[in-house]
């Protein structure tokens, strides 16, 4: 049967390489541009997420794609959720709209599998059950870019990071200092606001924003009739400097502020009463010093804290009772790291450095309590970039984590590209390990927890193709992928209490489709299948569909007026271990259009899920309609 499954898949693959557009590879290396979802990006462009050094996106080895600012301002994408949707690869689970807490499956591998940074530096919340921070509440108002690197990145990051890694980079000032205000109204009451500072010079840049959104909401118990509406509203606070001190040293700070309150319901439920305070807040500053002309170090410090809260407000079941308080989590995570890149002319670049983590939490539910938990991570790694010949490059790395409680772990990758210029073709192929320890919530959680649990292991390949067609008009792309995990982390319904899985397989194919025929339209669309199995059973993991796609079609007529209409499709999935239940399949229609009235003022009006599909993402959690937005923005 696997066997069948591979050939089937590696079919799909050589297809689809020769049927559809993705991450863009052009033949002229000169004027060659990098597309992703549509916005062009300029390949003389680096980005450090997948290697932790700069390097062009045009020989990248890996599996990325960028979401730039434009692009998420098109679709008219309010959220990180809503961003990451659009992405091959990555599948998203929510428990209801506005807030509700949200689950990532990157290549079918689970929510803790994924590694979430913003500006480099880790972001989590160590006491919740998988570790992550709910990404419904972070906003797109002061996202520059978000980069999504696929495939295991353990060399690199470290535990966690078998899925993959998402690093969301704030904006920076440039220029000299402007003012931007924005508000947008519109379906379910709801009503947001921002404000940000940006500027900068050749020596120091800074930006500030601050953003307000609150909603009425709509009901997360999908039942019939239900007319009580969950409210939620979320405040974020962000702030950037960035100095030159000289030519040889550089340092930086940045912080991240974001709370969000929300009225939640129970599955199945109508106005249980429960309310919900979330509170995340990341603070980092770096240095970066040029020692000679080819060596570099890098410091990085960043602290992370998080906090959830739950009451009742209401009568319930505790009648009479206001604000009763039922638990409240607190959760911090400190980073250190220091890297040093060593330059050995054009050709070799070697990276040696050294991370520190260092997590704690608590909680208290009701009358259980969990005191001061807490997990350290020691790591080393190495990794060199080689370059034997013009447009080809071999990685090889190695790292060694020492966990506190579970000891040394060590994991290793081998990456490769190959770049045919003049056919406007790259291949390139991946292969590492990875680990991911259990979470304190995992661990020592009262009722829930196991503390015999032990580290999930992981072996990821993946290879893939690009293409450039037609004078950089049509890109294609596909990937094959493949995760074989040992003692995977699942919560084990029969003896309500984690438990690993003894094995657990992900595989699929990714394929993705730009195509630019007019210099003012622009088509992509993406699709995915996945096999997610659980070997020890043989059967699917729950909430990974088989099928997912999406896609958008942009036009921009004139230069001040742009318009794009998106797809999102989802299949159907189980949602129990024995695969006995299903949820239905999806699509999600939206559209967005802006038009800019002066060069200081622009009009933004969008539709969301505009056929009023009827859906849930997570069993019994209700998703808002049709949504009607129109909103303004002031640059002076």
């Amino acid at each position: 049967m696997r066997h069948k499954v591979r050939k089937k898949l590696l079919s799909l693959l050589l297809g689809t390489s020769l049927l559809l557009p993705g991450f863009v590879l052009a033949a002229d290396k000169n004027e060659a541009t990098a597309k992703t979802g549509g916005e062009p990006i300029r390949m003389e462009e680096t980005i450090v997420t997948a290697s932790r050094v700069e390097e062009s996106l045009r020989m990248v080895a890996d599996s990325v794609t960028v979401a730039t600012e434009k692009e998420i301002q098109r679709k008219g994408r309010q959220t990180v959720v809503e961003v990451l949707n659009d992405v091959p690869g990555v599948n998203i689970s929510q428990n209801g709209s506005f807030g509700g807490s949200t689950s990532i499956y990157l290549r079918g591998t689970s929510n803790a599998h994924t590694i979430v940074m913003i500006d480099g530096v880790r972001v989590a919340d160590p006491i919740s059950a998988d570790g992550k921070v709910n990404l419904a509440d972070l906003p797109t108002d002061n996202i520059e870019r978000i980069d999504v690197v696929r495939g295991n990145q353990s060399v690199l990051y470290g535990s966690d990071a078998i899925g993959g890694v998402i690093n969301i980079i704030t904006k920076k000032g440039k220029g000299k200092p402007t003012v931007t205000a924005g508000f947008e109204g519109g379906s379910f009451q709801t009503f947001k606001e921002n404000l940000s500072l940006r500027g900068g010079t050749e020596k120091v840049d800074f930006s500030a924003s601050v953003s307000r959104l609150d909603s009425q909401g709509v009901s997360k118990a999908d039942v019939e009739p239900n007319p009580e509406m969950d409210y939620y509203n979320n405040t974020n606070v962000s702030a950037k400097v960035n100095g030159r001190i000289t030519d040889k040293t550089r340092v930086g700070f940045s912080f991240y502020h974001d709370r969000s309150n929300s009225d939640l319901d129970n599955t199945g439920g109508v106005d249980d009463y429960r309310k919900q305070y979330t509170d995340l807040t990341t603070i980092s500053v770096n240095a970066e010093q040029d020692f000679t002309k080819w060596w570099t170090s890098i410091l990085k410090l960043g602290n992370t804290d998080s906090k959830r809260e739950y009451f009742k407000d209401g009568p319930g079941s505790y009648a009479g009772i206001v604000q009763f308080f039922e638990s409240r989590f607190k959760g911090n995570i400190k980073t250190a790291s220091w890297q040093n890149n060593f330059f050995f002319g054009d050709k070799d670049i070697l990276t040696v450095g050294l991370d520190y983590t260092h997590e704690t939490g608590s909680n208290q539910s009701g009358q259980s309590f969990l005191n001061d938990v807490m997990a350290r991570t020691k790591s080393v790694f190495v990794q060199n970039k080689w370059t034997p010949v013009e447009n080809a490059n071999i990685t090889v790395g190695v790292r060694s984590d020492h966990h506190q409680q579970f000891g040394q772990e060590t994991t290793y990758k081998v990456a490769g590209a190959y770049l045919f210029e003049k056919l406007g073709t790259k291949v390139r192929a991946s292969y590492g390990t990875g680990f991911h320890a259990p979470s304190l919530y995992q661990l020592y959680e009262p009722t829930y927890g196991n503390t015999n649990l032990a580290p999930e292991k992981s072996k990821g390949f993946d290879a893939g193709i690009d293409q450039s067609l037609f004078g950089d008009k049509v890109n294609l792309s596909a990937t094959y992928f493949r995760n074989d995990l040992d003692n995977l982390i699942i919560f084990d319904m029969t003896t309500w209490r984690y438990a690993n899985v003894q094995q657990a397989r992900t595989e699929g194919v990714e394929t993705s489709a730009i195509w630019r025929p007019l210099t003012w339209l622009s088509l992509n669309a993406n699709y995915t299948y996945l096999d997610a199995k659980n070997d020890t059973t043989q059967k699917q993991l729950t909430y990974r569909p088989h099928h997912t796609a999406g896609g958008s079609v942009n036009i921009r007529p004139i230069d001040k007026l742009n318009w794009n209409v998106s797809m999102q499709y989802v299949g159907k999935r189980y949602r129990d271990a024995s695969n006995k239940y299903t949820m239905p399949a999806y699509t999600i229609y939206s559209t967005a259009v802006s038009y800019d009235v002066t060069k200081w003022m622009q009009l933004t009006g969008r539709i969301s899920n505009f056929t009023n599909e009827h859906y849930q993402s997570i069993y019994q959690y209700g998703e808002p309609g049709i949504g009607f937005f129109g909103g303004i923005k002031l640059t002076y």
